[in-house]
C-alpha cells in the first residue's frame, strides 16, 4: 500500500471525528434529533448533486443497471437509519461516548464482508485481530 492510499481514510477519519461535536452542539440548542438528521442528509444531497454535475458525471448515474442501485439504495436506506440512530444517541448520552460505540462498526462490516463480498475481499487474520482490538479498545471506553 502506497502512503498516498491513505490520505481519503484519514480524511474520512477527521470529517466523521468532527461529525458528534458539530451534532451535540446542534442538540444542545435545538432538541429534536430527526429534524437535524433530516437536515444533515440534505446537506449531503446537495454536496452529491454539485459533486456530479459538476464534474460532469451526472449523466453517469443513469448507465448503471438498474439492480446495481438497489444495493445504492439499501445502502443509502441503512445510512439513514444510522445516521438518525446516531442523532437520536446523541440526544441522550455524551458525544464521548457514542463516538467510540458507533466505532464498534467494524466488527459488524468484517463479518459481512466474510460472507458476503467472499470473492471480492479476503479477510485476514490481521483483519480480524484489529477489528477485535477495536472493539476491546471500544469496551474499555465505555466501561
Amino acid at each position: 500500500m502506497n502512503p498516498r492510499d491513505l490520505f481519503y481514510p484519514l480524511l474520512a477519519a477527521l470529517c466523521y471525528s468532527t461529525n458528534p461535536v458539530m451534532v451535540k452542539m446542534g442538540l444542545r440548542i435545538s432538541n429534536e434529533p430527526i429534524l437535524g438528521a433530516c437536515i444533515g442528509m440534505l446537506a449531503s444531497t446537495v454536496v452529491y448533486i454539485v459533486y456530479f454535475f459538476g464534474t460532469g458525471q451526472a449523466s453517469d448515474l443513469f448507465k448503471m443497471p438498474r439492480w446495481v442501485g438497489w444495493y445504492f439504495a439499501l445502502s443509502g436506506l441503512f445510512s439513514t437509519l444510522g445516521v438518525f440512530s446516531f442523532f437520536a444517541a446523541l440526544q441522550l448520552i455524551p458525544a464521548a461516548i457514542v463516538a467510540p460505540l458507533t466505532a464498534a462498526a467494524p466488527l459488524v462490516t468484517l463479518t459481512l464482508s466474510h460472507f458476503w463480498l467472499k470473492e471480492m475481499e479476503r479477510v485476514s487474520t490481521y483483519d480480524v485481530v484489529g477489528t477485535v482490538l477495536i472493539v476491546l479498545g471500544v469496551a474499555l471506553l465505555v466501561s
